[in-house]
């Protein structure tokens, strides 16, 4: 398959089991890495694993070895990489957090890049107490980047976590209180519990302190029109 069928039917279509039922015999590198990041959307990651490994992305599959529960295997190999990229001393800290021994902080890009996507990733893999103890460092993930109350507080409401979410938003507003995603994301947890007057108070404010910030408009009008 041409590389730009690929990426339209990947990205844009998101037509999986095609792509699946074309690549499965390949032998090409790109065919492979395209065919695990589709079990990866599909939360195979012993499939996609093994296709990383097949490829040499080593990060990638430890990464699986870590969703699949496979802690000392994932902290193994990641340790045994050369540390000279992001993703890798990530992967690093990462699993110092879950082991709650933390050496290395991460970064401030390291923070925007990853905390949200592999928290999310931990929770989709039901990794629970892998994901509570990367939650738990949320103080120091605080140090080097602000915005990281609001990162796993985001991560938590689309999981339906909104109880928990809540108090990192307040820690999120008391960081940056006029940050109207901040604002919205605690409407939708006053959503959930059924608390629409709080939650068009807090669509107002992310309104206002976001100059018109559009999510929560579209959230307050179909809340008026309920």
């Amino acid at each position: 398959m041409k590389n730009q069928d690929l990426l339209v039917q990947f990205h844009q279509k998101h037509n999986y089991e095609f792509l699946k039922s074309v690549l499965s015999d390949s032998d090409d590198i790109l065919d492979k890495y395209f065919l695990a990041r589709i079990y990866m959307k599909e939360d195979n990651y012993q499939k996609a694993g093994e296709l990383f490994k097949s490829t040499d992305k080593l990060y990638e599959y430890g990464r699986c070895l870590l969703l699949l529960g496979k802690l000392e295997k994932a902290k193994a190999l990641w340790n045994s990489l050369p540390q000279d990229s992001p993703a890798v001393l990530w992967g690093i800290s990462l699993i110092e957090f879950i082991e709650m021994y933390v050496i290395h902080i991460p970064t401030f890009f390291q923070i925007r890049s990853f905390l949200e996507m592999d928290l999310d990733a931990l929770l989709c893999a039901n990794q629970i107490k892998f994901a509570e103890n990367v939650i738990n460092g949320a103080d120091l993930y605080a140090k080097a980047n602000s915005e990281s109350y609001k990162f796993i507080a985001r991560v938590l409401v689309n999981n339906n976590y909104h109880k928990l979410a809540e108090v990192f938003l307040e820690k999120a507003k008391a960081v940056c209180y006029v940050d109207p995603e901040v604002h919205f994301l605690c409407a939708k947890c006053s959503l959930f519990r059924n608390d629409k007057k709080q939650a068009v108070k807090s669509l107002k404010i992310a309104i206002d302190k976001g100059f018109g910030y559009y999510p929560a408009k579209k959230l307050l009008d179909e809340i008026n029109l309920a």
